[in-house]
């Protein structure tokens, strides 16, 4: 699946958004993003984990701002409204903890 997401990401004008695990407690969520994709002002409800798997984002909050590279990681904690912007062409997996 994430070598579909990959080959796809050059083609399209959207985010892709893949679900590649899930159970009552935990969601593992695949995004691709063509580079100057941008997710406006969004917020997640759980703590969220980001892995990097290939290129580069920027991610926004009122917080800090923070570059995630190939293989860096970030946990968001709930309810923080962030942005994110590819500035290459992006995979990252998002694990998030319902429990």
């Amino acid at each position: 699946m994430l070598h579909t997401i990959w080959d796809k990401i050059s083609t399209t004008d959207r985010p892709i958004v893949k679900i590649i695990f899930r159970n009552e407690n935990t969601r593992v969520v695949a995004f691709g993003l063509q580079k100057g994709m941008k997710l406006t002002d969004h917020q997640v409800p759980v703590y969220t984990k980001i892995i990097m798997m290939k290129g580069e984002i920027e991610l926004e909050s009122k917080i800090e701002t923070v570059l995630l590279k190939e293989f860096d990681e970030y946990i968001i904690d709930p309810k923080v409204i962030h942005q994110v912007i590819a500035n290459e062409d992006a995979m990252m997996l998002l694990i998030l903890n319902f429990k």
